[in-house]
């Protein structure tokens, strides 16, 4: 019986350890901005992404006309 009294005693301590780290999270989540931080991160990552992929396409365009020169314009050799 002294052991099921020291068991529930220690998962009544480990419950208040995980509500005590629980609130330290959520603290420190506010802290560092939350949701709307983050959200203005992936903003200027998309339109990075954008930017980069925009760029990626032209210089594909440029390499395909370089090798594939359209049929009404001479070739330069």
């Amino acid at each position: 019986m002294a052991r099921e009294e020291s068991g529930r005693g220690l998962a009544w301590l480990a419950l208040l350890v995980a509500l005590l780290a629980l609130g330290l999270a959520f603290l420190a989540y506010r802290q560092a901005g939350g949701a709307a931080a983050l959200q203005a991160r992936v903003d200027v990552l998309q339109k990075a992404v954008e930017t980069a992929r925009s760029e990626t396409a032209d210089a594909l365009k440029k390499v395909e006309d370089t090798l594939r020169p359209s049929q009404g314009k001479p070739t330069k050799r």
